[in-house]
C-alpha cells in the first residue's frame, strides 16, 4: 500500500491510497467516521478505463488534531482489531 498525498492544508487531507480497493477503503472510512474530529471523511474510486483503480480520500478534522494524527489513530484501530480476530481465531482452534 501506497499513499499518495494530493492536497495537504491545515484540517484537509486528500491522497491516493494505491494498491488498494473498496475492501480495505470502506473499512479505513468506518473507523475514521469513529473519530468524534472528524469533520468528513469519504472516498471515491474512478472508473478504471479512466484511470487506475485507486481510492481517492478527503479527510477532513474539526482542528483539535491532524488528519495525519486521525488516520495514523484509524490505522492503529484497524491493526488492533485484526489482532484481537487473530488471537480468538488462534484460542479457537486450539480447542
Amino acid at each position: 500500500m501506497k499513499i499518495e498525498v494530493i492536497k495537504r492544508e491545515k484540517n484537509l487531507l486528500e491522497f491516493y491510497l494505491e494498491g488498494e480497493d473498496h475492501t480495505f477503503a470502506n473499512l479505513l472510512n468506518e473507523v475514521l467516521h469513529e473519530n468524534k474530529h472528524i469533520t468528513f471523511a469519504g472516498y471515491s474510486i474512478e472508473h478504471p478505463v479512466l484511470m487506475a483503480r485507486k481510492p481517492k480520500f478527503r479527510v477532513v478534522t474539526d482542528g483539535k488534531v491532524s488528519p495525519e494524527k486521525a488516520l495514523e489513530e484509524a490505522a492503529q484501530k484497524i491493526f488492533d482489531r485484526a489482532r484481537a480476530v487473530l488471537d480468538a481465531w488462534n484460542e479457537a482452534i486450539k480447542g
